[in-house]
């Protein structure tokens, strides 16, 4: 018959487990919201700042292509420029999977008459 020793330590050994667990579930979620994104902007037709901080662009769909663009690493739009631009957006309608990380922002700038929809994740 087991001891109360073996049953504490049975229970020790199922609760650190269970903790394993719960940290290996919490980091497969962080990687799923880094691959699939956790929120979507639509009908971008003008410059927009999307948000503000660390993340990243997971993909982009161009709806309507009537010129580039471009995507920006950014905090404002009026920051936004060449040397801060981490994707250059198609000239032609599709989607395109980017995964692209962010430190300061996403600043989306469609070019004239395009329309794009952005998926994104912001890092908590």
């Amino acid at each position: 018959m087991a001891g109360v020793d073996d049953l504490v330590t049975v229970q020790k050994n199922g609760v650190a487990a269970v903790n394993a667990l719960v940290q290996a579930l919490s980091d497969f979620k962080v990687s799923y919201e880094n691959i699939s994104g956790t929120a979507v902007t639509t009908n971008i037709g003008s410059n927009a700042r999307i948000f503000a901080g660390s993340g990243r662009v997971v993909s982009i769909s161009v709806i309507t292509a009537a010129a580039g663009g471009s995507i920006h690493d950014a905090a404002t739009v009026a920051a936004a420029n060449s040397e801060n631009a981490v994707y250059t957006i198609p000239n032609s309608a599709g989607i395109v999977f980017l995964g692209i990380p962010l430190t300061n922002g996403l600043i989306v700038k469609p070019g004239s008459g395009s329309l794009l929809t952005v998926i994104y994740s912001e890092d908590s």
